[in-house]
């Protein structure tokens, strides 16, 4: 995927988690959307990685350690969760190998995270 595309996307993600969920907004404010936007970058990159390498598990590992460490900041595993499957959404339409793949991997690190929280 394209920069742009990425971009388009993310525009997509935050728009809906923030109509959704109101109180982010007042809870983090303008602060919280420039994170919000920098987690999505950081989410779809590691999606790349894990697909040029082949290794889904790459980002099975980094949704593991980004939970952890936003869950220690406040936030809930459910919000994670939640932007894994706008991202998984907002690509339902492509078509492309490295989409399939994104799709794929966020389906088993959202599994990943769910188990984890039932423990």
């Amino acid at each position: 995927m394209n920069q742009s595309r990425i971009d388009q996307c993310i525009d997509i993600i935050m728009n809906g988690m923030y109509r959704d969920y109101p109180e982010l907004e007042e809870r983090f404010g303008e602060y919280g959307k420039v994170k919000c936007r920098e987690d999505n970058h950081h989410h779809f990159h590691h999606l790349k990685t894990a697909f040029t390498l082949q290794h889904g598990q790459f980002f099975i590992d980094y949704a593991h350690w980004l939970t952890n460490l936003l869950v220690s900041r406040g936030m809930k595993a459910a919000h994670v969760i939640d932007n894994f499957e706008r991202i998984y959404h907002v690509l339902e339409e492509e078509r492309s190998d490295e989409a399939l793949f994104y799709r794929t991997v966020l389906t088993e690190a959202i599994a990943d995270i769910e188990r984890r929280e039932a423990k």
